[in-house]
C-alpha cells in the first residue's frame, strides 16, 4: 500500500500528460455538426432594405476539426445570405450552401441547409432622410438659480435610413424623456433618441448632447405700474379698474439691474372682455426675464352705456 504513494506527483503528471496528448490527437480530427446559426446579414440590392424581420437562424451542418468547432467565435458571427434578384415586394427566396455561407468561415466546411429551405423577405426602396431633433428633458434649478430657455443640443439633426414607406411621413425625432433638478451649475447631458419601431432602420447618431446654461437668478419690484387697455372702439377712452398692477419679476443679474418699465408693458385687450367686461391682464417681458407675480390678472371696464360695445 505504501508504494502506491511513491513518486505520487510524478504519477499524477504523466496521467495529466497522456489526457492531454488524447486530447489534442481527438480534438485534431474531422467532425460534423448540426447547429442552428444565426442568420448576421442579408445581402440585396443598394437600393432596397428589408421591410419585415427574416428569420433569426439557420440550422446547418458543418465540419471542421475538433478545435474549431469547440470554439466560439465562427459561431457568434454566424451566416450570410446572398439573395439574387431582390426586389421591391414580398417574395421566397430559397437557402442551399451556394447562396449561404459563414462570415467567419476560413476553418469551416458548410455541408448543408437543414432547415429552413426557404424563407419569405419583405423588401422596400432605401429612403435617406434628415429630420429636427426634438428634445424631452426637463431641467429644473435649484431655488435662487435660472436655466436659459435656449437650450443648445448638438447635433440638431438625425439622418434616418429606412423603407421608404415607413419614414416618409416622420418630421422630427423625439430624445428620450429626463428630468434634472436641483442644478447650480453649467452641465450637459448626453440623451439617447427614441427610435421609431420600424425594422431595418438606421438612425444616426442615436444620442445627442444637451448644454445648459445655469445663472444665479436676480429678482426685482415694479409697483404701480399703469396698466395700459387697447383695441376699444373708434379709439375711445374707457374706465376700467384696477389702473395700475405690481409686478415681481426674476432674471440673470446684469439683465434684471439694467430692466426698467419702459422695457416691457402691460396691456389688457377690449375685444378678450367677457360679458361682465372683465378682460386679462397681460404682462410683455423680454425673453430673458420670468415674470413670478402679478398683483391682478384681470381689470373691468366700466362703461356708461352697456350697448356701448356692440
Amino acid at each position: 500500500m505504501p508504494k502506491l504513494f511513491e513518486n505520487l506527483w510524478v504519477k499524477i503528471a504523466a496521467i495529466l500528460l497522456a489526457i492531454l496528448l488524447w486530447f489534442h490527437v481527438a480534438t485534431e480530427k474531422t467532425y460534423q455538426m448540426e447547429i442552428s446559426l444565426p442568420l448576421a446579414h442579408i445581402e440585396i440590392s443598394e437600393e432596397l432594405v428589408i421591410a419585415e424581420p427574416p428569420p433569426d437562424s439557420i440550422r446547418v451542418l458543418v465540419s471542421a476539426s475538433g478545435k474549431t468547432l469547440l470554439r466560439s467565435d465562427w459561431k457568434k458571427r454566424g451566416l450570410r445570405l446572398v439573395v439574387s434578384g431582390s426586389r421591391a415586394a414580398k417574395f421566397v427566396t430559397h437557402i442551399s450552401t451556394t447562396n449561404l455561407s459563414l462570415v467567419k468561415g476560413d476553418k469551416v466546411s458548410l455541408l448543408e441547409v437543414i432547415q429552413p429551405r426557404e424563407i419569405v423577405l419583405t423588401c422596400e426602396r432605401k429612403m435617406q432622410k434628415t429630420v429636427p431633433i426634438v428634445s424631452k428633458l426637463t431641467v429644473y434649478p435649484d431655488e435662487g438659480y435660472l436655466v436659459d430657455a435656449n437650450e443648445s443640443i448638438f447635433p440638431k439633426e438625425v439622418t434616418l435610413t429606412g423603407p421608404r414607406g415607413l419614414i416618409q411621413d416622420i418630421d422630427s425625432i423625439e430624445t428620450i424623456s429626463k428630468t434634472i433638478e436641483g442644478v447650480r451649475d453649467d452641465f450637459s447631458s448626453r440623451i439617447a433618441l427614441k427610435r421609431p419601431d420600424i425594422y431595418g432602420l438606421i438612425m444616426e447618431p442615436d444620442t445627442v448632447v444637451a448644454y445648459f446654461n445655469v445663472t444665479p437668478v436676480k429678482r426685482k419690484e415694479f409697483k404701480n405700474i399703469s396698466i395700459k387697455l387697447i383695441n376699444t372702439p373708434g379709439g375711445e377712452n374707457y374706465d376700467f379698474a384696477p389702473k395700475t398692477i405690481d409686478l415681481r419679476v426674476a432674471g440673470k443679474t446684469k439683465t434684471i439691474d439694467s430692466l426698467s418699465v419702459g422695457l416691457f408693458s402691460v396691456i389688457a385687450d377690449y375685444v378678450l372682455a367677457d360679458s361682465m367686461g372683465v378682460t386679462p391682464v397681460q404682462v410683455v417681458l423680454p425673453p430673458s426675464v420670468t415674470l413670478l407675480y402679478k398683483s391682478t390678472d384681470s381689470v373691468k371696464i366700466i362703461e356708461d352705456n352697456a350697448d356701448s360695445r356692440n
